[in-house]
């Protein structure tokens, strides 16, 4: 099944319970492979661990900061319009967390991008990253 929640591998580091030591460098040689997401998660993790570095949380802002721009870039124009490309009654096979359900359930094929941004009530990070995975796992389309 199809997951478009960003995860991929890196949740099982971070789960394992391994010290902030070795999740920051894990977290180092995702960078180096521009695996932003994954990066993402290690210093999440991290950051859960030790709460009081200030870093930890620097690096989560930095990075939260670059998929945004990541994800706006792979949605492109906000003024375009989402449309459903996957029959409703097939979008149980793709796994959907329920906040990519929600947005999911936003798109009407006449509101834009940035329309729907503002009424998800979401943070622009959480549901630029639900936009982009849904388009990248094909569910949703725009008009070329």
């Amino acid at each position: 099944m199809t997951n478009v929640d960003g995860g991929d591998g890196a949740q099982a580091s971070a789960q394992g319970g391994g010290s902030i030591a070795a999740l920051l460098r894990d977290a180092q040689e995702l960078l180096r492979v521009e695996n932003y997401e994954g990066a993402l998660e290690l210093y999440q993790a991290a950051a859960s661990l030790d709460p009081g570095r200030a870093e930890l949380e620097a690096y989560v802002d930095l990075l939260r900061s670059r998929l945004v721009k990541i994800y706006r870039e792979r949605i492109g124009d906000g003024r375009r319009v989402p449309k459903l490309l996957v029959p409703l009654d097939r979008i149980t096979r793709f796994n959907l967390p329920t906040d990519a359900g929600f947005v999911l359930s936003l798109i009407d094929g006449r509101t834009c991008f940035d329309e729907l941004l503002s009424v998800s009530g979401m943070g622009p990070f959480e549901a630029l990253r639900i936009f982009a995975s849904l388009l990248d796992a094909r569910i949703v389309g725009v008009a070329a």
